[in-house]
């Protein structure tokens, strides 16, 4: 895997995406060891104090970021404190549950993600109890088809790691699904 900038214990979120995000991106672009979407657009929403809106967009091996709001393929809506958590690696959350990171042999399906249509909220319990990790993604400023997804944090860690089947988790109710299924079955098939 690329080797990632170091993240600071104090860093913003405006230092995250318009510094450390891009030299990441362009880490695993350089190394040719991960696939990277070809074209793609990312909307970050994080809420709460010191938040912020920041606009990402992938074209031609480089990603340019924006302060601001823009439409997107996928708006990623978080709260200041469950960002810092998934940035900074701490209490049982990891970067890949806000970006999914690129694994060896997962194809580029980011053209697949461009024509979806609706919303995914991440309600993800922490070991130990306390505010469960929340997350949303909206596809192209859909609310519908809504899809919420509850499991245990570590668990939604070691699936998106690869480390954790998707299926095997909803058999074996460590993945519980409120709202619409078949649209579950497309966000699970851009992981495939």
């Amino acid at each position: 895997m690329a080797e990632q900038p170091p993240v600071p214990e104090t860093v913003t979120p405006e230092q995250f995406f318009e510094q450390l995000m891009p030299m990441g991106y362009q880490a695993q672009v350089q190394s040719g060891d991960a696939v990277t979407p070809a074209d793609m657009t990312l909307q970050f929403h994080v809420t709460g104090p010191g938040g912020g809106d920041w606009h990402l967009k992938i074209a031609g091996g480089d990603m340019k970021v924006t302060k601001g709001n823009q439409d997107a393929a996928i708006t990623i809506t978080v709260g200041i404190d469950d960002w810092r958590d998934a940035v900074l690696g701490r209490n049982g959350a990891a970067l890949n549950v806000l970006v999914p990171q690129n694994r060896p042999g997962r194809p580029d399906n980011s053209a697949r993600a461009k024509a979806l249509k609706g919303t995914m909220a991440l309600d993800l319990a922490r070991d130990g109890g306390g505010e469960p990790f929340k997350v949303e993604l909206c596809f192209n400023g859909s609310a519908t088809p809504r899809t919420l997804i509850k499991m245990k944090l570590p668990d939604y860690v070691a699936m998106q790691d690869g480390r954790l089947n998707g299926q095997e988790a909803f058999m074996t109710g460590k993945l519980r699904v409120e709202g619409d299924m078949a649209f579950l079955m497309q966000i699970a098939a851009l992981t495939a």
